[in-house]
This record gives C-alpha cells, sequence and structure tokens, in this order.
C-alpha cells in the first residue's frame, strides 16, 4: 500500500525531471546568444570564436575566446548595423569558410594554428574591398578589437580606467 506521502514525492521528483530534461538536450546546431536579425548556426559561430581567437591569440594575457568577443561581434552585427551589413557579413561568413576550404582544404575551425595564419595572409592580401568576404573580415576583426579594448580584463589590468575628473594636480612643476 503506497502511502500519500510516498506518492507526493514520486510525483514531485518526476515532475522536476520533466521539467529539467528539456534544457539537457540543448540543439547544438543554434548559436548560443538570441539574435533577432540574423540567423547565426552554432557551427558559424564556433568558426567565428576561432577566428577572433586567431585575431588576438592567448598569450600571458586573454585571448578574443576569453573575453567572448565572437558573441560580441554577433551582438554588435545584430543591433548595429544596417540590413545590407548584415546581409553582407552572413554573405561573407559563408564565404570565409569556402575561402580557407579551396586554400587548406579544410573548415577553419578544423585548421590548426599554421593553417589559420595562412588562411588569414591570404585574406588580408585581397585588396579588392567590395567582396562580402573582405567586409567580413574587416568587420569582425574591428569589432573583436572592440570587444577586447572594452572589456573588464583590458580596463583594469591593461589601461586602468579612472572615472572624470580623474586626480587633481596642484602645483606640479612643468
Amino acid at each position: 500500500m503506497i502511502h500519500r506521502r510516498k506518492l507526493l514525492k514520486q510525483f514531485v521528483f518526476v515532475g522536476a525531471g520533466i521539467a529539467i530534461i528539456p534544457s539537457c538536450l540543448s540543439d547544438k546546431s543554434k548559436s548560443s546568444i538570441l539574435l533577432k536579425k540574423i540567423n547565426v548556426s552554432g557551427d558559424d559561430e564556433q568558426m567565428l570564436a576561432e577566428l577572433c581567437e586567431s585575431i588576438l591569440p592567448k598569450t600571458t594575457t586573454p585571448g578574443a575566446k576569453d573575453i567572448s568577443a565572437h558573441l560580441f561581434v554577433l551582438k554588435m552585427v545584430d543591433d548595429c548595423t544596417s540590413k545590407e551589413d548584415q546581409d553582407t557579413f552572413i554573405g561573407g561568413l559563408t564565404a570565409f569558410n569556402d575561402f580557407s576550404k579551396t586554400i587548406t582544404g579544410k573548415y577553419f575551425r578544423d585548421c590548426h594554428s599554421a593553417e589559420r595564419a595562412i588562411v588569414l595572409k591570404q585574406l588580408i592580401a585581397i585588396k579588392d574591398d567590395t567582396t562580402n568576404l573582405a567586409a567580413f573580415f574587416k568587420t569582425v576583426k574591428r569589432y573583436t578589437i572592440q570587444a577586447y579594448t572594452g572589456s573588464e580584463f583590458f580596463l583594469t589590468r591593461v589601461q586602468v580606467y579612472e572615472l572624470i575628473p580623474g586626480r587633481y594636480h596642484g602645483c606640479v612643476p612643468a
């Protein structure tokens, strides 16, 4: 004979399990942040993270992946650029994967660091600014640097930010 308390406990455990299971079965093909205007897959996001890390690699200081610069790039493109620029960015994203595949035979996220350096050198050598690929790379590079220089690490350890009016230095010899 099952008592009411046991039955209620089992009901709570089953209900909690049903509530938790969907979060465990997350879709890996979706982007990890919510974007309103552009559609980026999980693979594209991972490739963008590797590209940002290649632009600002981890040394004694954190790299672009450590500060989630790729998420900043996606959010800035989604929120702060025009529809034409967003279309150019998405076109450049797919063109970049194809560009990497033609040079190294692999997608960018699958390349090792020496192959990534070759791809980036070839990309920098392109002087035609009208292509989606060149515009994509310039956008990613600009927003990656902006993410890094606006990060907590940079503003607290590299260039210490002081609020205005700052320090007052009275009688200082010239």
